[in-house]
């Protein structure tokens, strides 16, 4: 049976019942008798991540969870958090197979950590679902 390992992440802000929905309905549509789903997400408590979570066991599905590593602090600043969340974006990327993510948006497009994932998924050539 084949596993494929699908990354779920996204901003903190998609918050709501309907991305957690959003994001069910993506997993199961990847859902088939010859393939194993195994989900990829960085362990923050609120948004993607946490629904990753909660879906894992609603569909007994496999999880791997990438928190950020805190021992790679040099100090408690605000910049040496986001150096470690994005160096977990990299091993979420990596580590998936493909990436569905529900990011908030500017009028660049998407921003923050999410779209920071969403880069690294594409460099690597694996195919992105943005919610």
């Amino acid at each position: 049976m084949k596993i494929l390992r699908v990354g779920v992440v996204g901003a903190r802000a998609r918050n709501t019942p309907q991305d957690k929905e959003l994001i069910k309905n993506a997993i199961r549509h990847l859902m088939k008798k010859d393939v194993c789903i195994h989900l990829v997400s960085g362990g923050c408590p609120k948004g993607a991540d946490r629904f990753a979570e909660e879906i894992s066991n609603e569909l007994a599905l496999g999880m791997s969870i990438h928190l950020p590593d805190k021992s790679q602090m040099k100090d408690n600043s605000r910049v040496e958090y986001a150096k470690i969340c994005y160096a977990r974006n990299t091993l979420i990327a990596e580590e998936c197979d493909m990436l569905i993510a529900t990011p908030s948006y500017d009028k660049n497009g998407p921003i923050g950590g999410t779209a920071d994932t969403i880069k690294k998924t594409r460099l690597l050539g694996k195919p992105v679902v943005i919610l």
